[in-house]
C-alpha cells in the first residue's frame, strides 16, 4: 500500500498500528490481567498464549488495520463489509480458543476503533498547515519517554503456581519497549519522509512491482535474520525498542529514499 497503491493511505496504516499497540501496551502493562484460564479452572484453552489478557492485542492490530481500510475506503460498502467480517471473526476467535475473555476483545476493538477515528481527525487538523507536521513527532517522543520511565518504575504482581512465575514482568516489560519502538518509529519515519524523501507513486507498474518485490525480501531477511541475530547475542529490552524503531526507519525512509534515487537515475539515463 505504501510503496506502490496509495501512499497516504500506507502511512494512515503504518501511524494507526503503531499508535494502537502503543496504547494497547499502556493498558496491559496497568491493569495486569491475567489469562482467563488462570482466572478460571473452567476455561480449558484450545492453545495458550503468553502475557497479559487485557486488552486483546489481535483485536487491537485488526481493528486498526482493517478499520483504517474501512475510514479510507468508505464510499466501497462491500469492501467495508468485508472488513467488519474480519474484525468480528477476529475478536470471535480470540474468545473461541479460550486465550481471551470477551471484555478483552470488545476493549481492544474499541481501542483500535478510537485510534483510526481520531486519528482521521489528526491527520485532517496537519494537513490545514504544514507548520503542524512537527507537532506530531516531539509530541510523541515525549510520550515514548514518559511510557518507558512509567513501565520500568511501576510494580508487577509476582504470583507463582507450583513454584512457576504466572507472568514474568521482565518479558512483559521487553514487549512493551518493542512496542515503544514502533510508536515512535512510524511517527519519526512518517515525518521524514513527508519533509524529505517525498517519492512518488508516478513511475510504472513494472517499477511498483519491483519496490514490493525487494522489500519484500527486505522485511523477510531483517524479521528473519537480522532480528533473530541482533536478539540472540545481546537481550534486552533496549535492543528491542532499537530494532523495531529502526525497522520502521528502514521501511518509510531508507527504502524509499533508495528506490527513488535508483529510478530517477535510470529515468535520467533513457533520458
Amino acid at each position: 500500500m505504501f510503496w506502490a497503491v496509495n501512499k497516504k493511505s500506507g502511512s494512515f496504516l503504518f501511524l494507526n498500528i503503531g499508535f494502537s499497540r502503543f496504547f494497547m501496551q499502556l493498558l496491559k502493562l496497568t491493569f495486569c490481567v491475567y489469562r482467563p484460564w488462570i482466572k478460571s479452572d473452567k476455561i480449558v484453552p484450545v492453545e495458550t498464549a503468553s502475557g497479559y489478557s487485557f486488552p486483546s492485542g489481535h483485536s487491537v492490530t485488526a481493528t486498526a488495520n482493517y478499520g483504517t481500510i474501512i475510514e479510507r475506503n468508505r464510499k466501497h460498502k462491500m469492501l467495508c463489509v468485508f472488513m467488519i467480517i474480519m474484525i468480528l471473526l477476529t475478536m470471535f476467535s480470540r474468545n473461541y480458543i479460550g486465550v481471551h475473555t470477551p471484555q478483552d476483545v470488545l476493549v481492544g476493538a474499541l481501542l483500535g476503533a478510537v485510534v483510526v477515528i481520531l486519528g482521521s481527525k489528526a491527520w485532517e487538523w496537519i494537513d490545514k498547515s504544514k507548520k503542524r507536521d512537527n507537532i506530531i513527532p516531539c509530541v510523541c517522543l515525549v510520550f515514548t519517554v514518559l511510557f518507558l520511565v512509567y513501565i520500568s518504575l511501576k510494580t508487577y504482581p509476582m504470583d507463582y503456581v507450583d513454584e512457576k512465575l504466572l507472568v514474568d514482568p521482565s518479558k512483559m516489560m521487553k514487549d512493551g519497549f518493542k512496542d515503544a519502538g514502533r510508536f515512535l518509529g512510524v511517527t519519526i519515519g512518517w515525518f521524514l519522509e513527508r519533509e524529505f524523501v517525498r517519492f512518488t507513486l508516478n513511475v510504472t507498474a513494472v517499477q511498483k512491482a519491483t519496490r514490493c518485490c525487494f522489500g519484500v525480501l527486505l522485511i523477510i531477511f531483517y524479521e528473519n535474520a537480522f532480528m533473530p541475530m541482533i536478539t540472540e547475542a545481546i537481550s534486552s529490552s533496549w535492543i528491542s525498542f532499537a530494532l523495531t524503531f529502526f525497522e520502521l526507519i528502514l521501511l518509510m525512509v531508507i527504502y524509499p529514499l533508495c528506490f527513488s534515487k535508483i529510478e530517477s537515475m535510470r529515468k535520467i539515463k533513457k533520458a
